[in-house]
């Protein structure tokens, strides 16, 4: 059963065309993933939250998607997820796996999707079929569809290995790479909330930019170490010359303005790529293309200020 059915513009009187012409370009994107998604076997649901359910949405909102797969098919759904954004939607970026989000029983993964010149966010949650109902009591998603299987109930056994192929997947650490791109990611967010002045967020979203050039450090240079956070950073890093500047960088970083301008939040960024390609070139140049695109639209969208 759809609820996502979506006219032609010819088929709607005047002024429901003229509401069709205006609506956010995200209607657009959320019904090429309805369609997209609602094709796969594993999908049972999919619902949609945030400003798109509430019709409060501008040009800079995201695109808030959950979408539930057979807790049996879940891991491998969850597996090529980076592959079917890629090809399908064109997804700048492999998804970035959102430590930002609540714990609702699944994952959340951000992707980048350019549409119109633009590049809009997804965020989108993947939950075994299983966690849909508690799922909805806590944030009270809108139904966009469900399809077959949707009534169906796991058994204990394989809600637990779906729990624990979750769990696994969560504490993987990130290498080098995932770390760059959490980095555009999060700098693409803290431009958008920038752009709207929202400083609190901002604040917030520029302290994960720091702690992300601390993990791209500590990963680079001593990527077994036993240790989080900042304590034990100066004696793994600083035994070397390279370690030392790149400390540098950091306290650099610190000692900005909490609440930065587009102009910090780019230099931020390229702090970032910079120290990377000094300590893991090879995570550089497996991402060249995306990191040049990724550049190139945030200095289209300059362009359009």
């Amino acid at each position: 059963m759809s609820t996502l059915a979506v006219p032609e513009p010819g088929e709607l009187p005047a002024i429901e065309e003229l509401a069709h012409a205006h609506r956010p370009a995200q209607l657009a994107v959320l019904g090429d993933l309805a369609r997209t998604l609602s094709a796969t076997t594993a999908v049972t649901h999919l619902l949609v939250r945030g400003s798109l359910a509430t019709g409060t949405a501008d040009r800079l909102s995201d695109v808030d998607l959950v979408v539930a797969a057979r807790d049996d098919q879940l891991p491998a759904l969850m597996g090529s997820l980076d592959a079917l954004m890629s090809t399908t939607f064109g997804a700048l970026l492999p998804g970035w796996r959102d430590t930002i989000v609540g714990d609702l029983g699944g994952a959340g993964f951000v992707y980048l999707l350019p549409y119109d010149g633009h590049l809009l966010q997804l965020d989108l949650y993947l939950c075994p079929t299983s966690a849909v109902g508690p799922l909805r009591r806590r944030i009270g998603p809108r139904l966009l569809w469900q399809g077959p299987g949707a009534d169906d109930q796991a058994d204990e056994d394989t809600r637990a290995r779906t729990a624990q192929e979750l769990a696994r997947a969560a504490q993987a650490p990130a290498d080098c790479g995932a770390l760059l791109v959490q980095a555009m990611v999060l700098h693409a967010m803290l431009r958008k909330r920038l752009t709207r002045g929202q400083q609190y967020i901002a604040y917030g979203l520029l302290h994960d930019l720091n702690v992300t050039c601390r993990e791209v450090i500590r990963t680079g240079m001593v990527p077994y170490s036993r240790h989080h956070g900042w304590y034990h950073l100066p004696d793994e890093v600083g035994r070397t010359s390279t370690g030392r500047e790149c400390l540098a960088e950091l306290t650099q970083a610190l000692t900005g303005p909490p609440v930065p301008t587009v102009a910090q939040a780019d230099e931020a960024l390229e702090r970032i790529v910079r120290l990377a390609q000094r300590i893991a070139p090879r995570a550089v140049a497996s991402l060249a293309d995306e990191i040049t695109a990724y550049r190139a639209y945030q200095q289209h969208e300059e362009g359009l200020a």
